[in-house]
């Protein structure tokens, strides 16, 4: 029998998750009025969408693991966001994210938008640059706490030059949310024996044009003006790790020419208007983490461990703050 991925904590880990989390409770205490309490992460949401997420028929058998075992369609929640921990405007070049909740069939006597216990969190990049707890927690401490000067001084000073690259790298300013393809950057599992990480490739026939002026919501309009006429779609892929890829660094890339990603799911995007109070509302009541999931497709790696409890306890912070029901 193969024995499944391996997972090695870093010294300390759980001490700088600690740390992290107390740095970012206090600015989220900081910056936000009670009652209007953000995300610690991509606290701007460019849109809450309602989405169909297929199952592709006929997988080969290594690919039905867990939720792919069979075919079958889910109701879902996709929300992009900004991934700076300020909200600014979508001119300002940024990472852009996607959080897709997946919800449980409606069958008789189910209340309608039961969550399926499944997100899948994404990033318009292949590798996180900050691919461990450590560099995490360094770049939260400096940025937050410190000066982001004396960041690029120590990570220079230590080698990590090319995170501070990679940082800069992620910045863009996109047509639409909806023309770019995401990753999941870290990995998951699939089944007890092997790991992968996810793609969402767009596929869309519609695409956007990058207005001449960016505006403060040109990517929200962009995706308003996509859906009045049309509807959007992506591949969801995964790709199987091999020899070599490792699960503890983020910021190492698998190489997809020894392992290309392969569709398991289709995503579908119906026409909708998604600017409304409700809606924004929705996506402020929503959580959204790598923790949200099947134990065939649990999240594996430090970054994942940091996020999953970061996540949990700010978000619970957040809406205890705000007096507000948590939709996890």
């Amino acid at each position: 029998m193969k024995s499944g991925p391996v997972e090695q904590r870093e010294p300390n880990e759980a001490a700088l998750v600690a740390e992290m989390i107390a740095i970012l409770r206090r600015k989220m205490a900081r910056d936000y009025a009670k009652g209007g309490t953000l995300r610690d992460a991509h606290p701007k949401t460019l849109g809450l969408l309602r989405g169909r997420f297929r199952i592709e028929s006929n997988l080969p058998k290594a690919l039905r693991v867990g939720l792919f075992a069979k075919p079958g369609s889910f109701d879902c929640w996709v929300r992009f966001s900004s991934s700076s921990g300020r909200v600014q405007s979508d001119a300002v070049p940024d990472a852009r994210g996607v959080a897709i909740k997946l919800l449980a069939p409606r069958g008789k006597g189910d209340a309608a938008g039961t969550e399926l216990g499944q997100d899948f969190v994404l990033l318009d990049t292949p590798v996180m640059p900050l691919g461990t707890v450590a560099l995490f927690r360094d770049a939260v401490y400096y940025t937050i706490e410190s000066s982001p000067l004396l960041l690029a001084a120590k990570f220079a000073l230590t080698g990590h030059a090319r995170v501070l690259l990679g940082l800069l790298m992620l910045r863009g300013n996109p047509t639409s949310p909806l023309d770019i393809r995401y990753w999941s950057t870290t990995p998951y599992r699939f089944g007890p024996n092997r790991a992968v990480k996810y793609s969402l490739l767009p596929t869309s026939r519609h695409r956007s044009d990058k207005p001449e002026t960016l505006g403060e919501d040109y990517l929200s309009d962009a995706m308003q003006d996509h859906l009045d006429e049309h509807e959007a779609s992506f591949d969801f892929c995964v790709q199987l790790q091999k020899p070599g890829m490792p699960i503890e660094d983020a910021s190492q890339r698998w190489d997809e020419a020894k392992s290309p990603f392969l569709k398991v799911a289709t995503l579908r995007l119906p026409m909708q208007r998604f600017r409304n109070d409700k809606r924004a509302q929705q996506a402020e009541a929503l959580s959204f983490s790598p923790a949200h999931a099947l134990s065939a497709h649990a999240p594996l790696g430090g970054l994942n461990r940091a996020r999953s409890k970061i996540y949990a306890t700010l978000s619970s912070f957040r809406h205890k703050r705000d007096k507000r029901a948590e939709q996890a």
